[in-house]
Parts: structure tokens; sequence; C-alpha cells
């Protein structure tokens, strides 16, 4: 009986070793990237995802470091601006792969040439705290911020950790100039280092409004907290987090499968359930009180990710000059 269990020990231990692994790196909420790592595992049981998560900054940081070091190490990467993929295919950092499932995704959200697809869509809204502001109140527009009556009453994600709010200054400094910026600053914008502290001072009622991503208000709101967000009539900002493979991947069969599965109705279902997130192929329903996509796309800033991708440092330069 003793050798018995010992051997089915090292059996278990045989087949464990012999998974193989793929490491992801990603921005991706942990919450989130924790259902998909499950559900992804239980599809392929001889596969195990090892997650390196942070923020948008930190894992491009990484990236950087491993690339001067002469070695990536992730198999995958997963974060949140279109540009920055397009900056590692330019560098030939990327394994292009077109999936079966790119049918299901508008044009708007892959790489034309296969190196890179959306994931899921957010957008830079408008929150507020109900508690604190009428809807008769409410801002209409970004310049609406700019009024007396929200003096030292908004906050925001700073743009140097955040990759969205980096896309979010983008818009701005194209729409209003950096003068829009500097009466932002003049009129007690908070800046803080990320969406999550951004949401959870706005659902203590520290602000009564806040810029931040749509998602994390649709979650709060689901738990009870009582903030809400608005999508505007035009110059919505919505961004999309691309997936890709990185070039020289030792797994890369195993990191099409994750991909494959990401962007799968399984995959996205997870995302728009768990995570509140809208959904990039258009055979899944979008989260519950948000517009159709096709409405929200055109109601939304088109955004040049080639030229953000070019004025990245020089938007962040202007930025610490104006917040610190």
């Amino acid at each position: 009986m003793k050798r018995l269990l010992i051997t089915v020990i090292l059996i278990l231990g045989i087949v464990a070793f012999s998974n193989v692994q793929i490491v992801l790196y990603t921005s991706v909420p942990s919450s989130i990237i924790a259902e998909i790592e499950k559900a992804f595992e239980k599809a392929y049981p001889d596969i195990d995802l090892v997650v390196w998560r942070s923020g948008t900054s930190k894992v491009t940081a990484k990236i950087m470091a491993e690339l001067k070091a002469g070695e990536i190490k992730a198999d995958v990467i997963w974060t949140a601006d279109p540009s920055y993929f397009l900056y590692l295919k330019e560098k030939g950092l990327l394994e292009k792969y077109v999936s079966s499932e790119f049918k299901y995704i508008p044009e708007t959200f892959k790489d034309p040439e296969g190196y890179f697809v959306g994931t899921r869509i957010m957008a830079v809204t408008i929150a507020y705290n109900t508690d604190l502001l009428k809807k008769s109140d409410l801002p209409k527009s970004w310049e609406d911020l700019l009024e007396k009556k929200f003096k030292d009453s908004v906050i925001s994600a700073s743009p140097l950790y955040s990759g969205t709010n980096l896309v979010w200054l983008y818009a701005m400094e194209k729409l209003y100039g950096w003068n829009f910026m500097e009466k932002l600053y003049d009129n007690g914008l908070t800046v803080v280092s990320s969406n999550k502290t951004v949401s959870q001072e706005l659902a203590k009622g520290a602000y009564k409004v806040a810029v931040v991503l749509d998602y994390m208000i649709r979650d709060l709101k689901s738990k009870g907290s009582h903030v809400d967000l608005l999508y505007l009539d035009k110059n919505n900002v919505l961004i999309w987090s691309p997936i890709a493979i990185i070039k020289g991947s030792n797994h890369i069969e195993e990191a099409r499968k994750f991909v494959d599965f990401v962007i799968s109705k399984e995959g996205q279902n997870i995302l728009v359930k768990m995570g509140k997130l809208i959904s990039v192929r258009t055979d899944v329903e979008m989260p519950e009180g948000t517009p159709k996509l096709e409405e929200l796309i055109s109601k939304s800033l088109k955004i040049d990710w080639e030229d953000l991708k070019n004025v990245t440092d020089e938007l962040k330069d202007e930025f610490s000059d104006i917040f610190e």
C-alpha cells in the first residue's frame, strides 16, 4: 500500500512537471486575470499560466529592462495601450498570429498585419458620486469640468503611471490644447497614481467627480456604492487593450492557445461578466447599462495610435511641468 502511494505521488509529480509553462506579463486587474487563468487552465490542463501582473508603466519598464539584458522572459503580453504594441511591432518584438477568432472582431480592434489584437474595450469616462451631485448638475462635456462648481472636486489617475489616462491626456490635448490641462490644474484637479484609487476615493465621497475607467465604476455600482458614470454625446475616449505573443517565445503553440482563449466567446464572457468590461466581439452582449458598441464608437474620438506612440514622452514631460 505504501509503495502504491509513493508510485501515485511520483506519477502525479511527473505529470505536473511535464506541463508546459507560459509566462504572461499583464496590467489586467488581478481579480479578472485570476478568473481567466482558472478557466484557461481548466480548458488546457497541460498548460500552466504564470502571471506577472502590474500597472502598464511597470510592465513596459520590465520589458525594456529584460530587452537590455538580452531576453524578454514573457511569452505573451497583455496591457492597455495599442500605441505601445505598435512600438513593440516596430522593434520586431512581436510574433505574427492571425487567430481563427479574428472574424468576430471589428477591424478597429485589430492590427491589420496580425501582430496584435484587442481583448477588451475600456472608456475613460466622467463618473460621479450620486450622493454629492444631482443629475441636473452633471457635466455634459470634458470642458464642463472647468466650471467653478467643480473646484477641488475632481480626481484623476496620472498619465505618468496609467496607460489609459495617457490616452485620455492625448485626447484632451488634441481637442483643447495644453491650456485645458492648465485650467484643470488651476481648478484643483487631484492626480493620484491609479484608477483603482480614483474609483475608491469617489465611492468614499472624497470627490464629486472622477475621470476614470468605466468598468471600475460599473463594478462598484453593482456592489452597492453610490456612484455612476456617463457617456458623453461626443468625444468619448475608448481604449482597446491588445494582446500579443513575444517574438522568440519557446512555447508559440501554447501562447497561441492562450490568445485564442482570451478572445474566444468563453473568454470574452468572463471579461464582461466578471470584469464589467466591454467585449471586442460582435457576438457577445454588452455590460448592463452600456450603449451599443456601434453607438459608442460613433460618439468617440478617433485616436491616432501611431501618433500617440511618437509623442508619448512629450506628453509625459508636459504633464509633469503642469502637475508636478
